[in-house]
């Protein structure tokens, strides 16, 4: 049979179930009541990440997800206009280069013929 049973001390009351000759701490948090995960506004476990900024600089930021980097986009419009046209000519597909092959018949058995006659 399990009974609860409060402990107050001069610091705190600590709840405990009692079973048989055994005492067992409750420990109440947040986690004791969630069913599949915990419900809350922030999440605590953050992971250290590398930022790319875009004009090249990296910092170290904690992101709450395992992510080795992170890339922030560029803007095209501060760039000049050869570099934005260079940026956008990278974005476009390129063309396959269909390459036919011309084989050349030029080739002549009498001109080995010296190679298999007996001699």
């Amino acid at each position: 049979m399990a009974t609860t049973v409060v402990f107050r001390s001069r610091f705190s009351s600590v709840m405990c179930w009692k079973w048989q000759n055994y005492v067992i701490p409750i420990c109440f948090n947040s986690n004791r009541t969630a069913l599949c995960r915990t419900n809350r506004n922030l999440y605590l476990k953050t992971y250290p990440t590398q930022v790319v900024l875009p004009n090249g600089a990296t910092i170290v930021i904690r992101y709450q997800e395992p992510r080795k980097m992170i890339k922030l986009p560029l803007d095209i419009s501060t760039l000049s206009e050869a570099d934005r046209k260079a940026r956008l000519l990278k974005r476009k597909p390129k063309q396959k280069v269909v390459i036919e092959d011309e084989v050349e018949d030029d080739f002549d058995l009498k001109s080995y013929s010296h190679l298999w006659k007996k001699q």
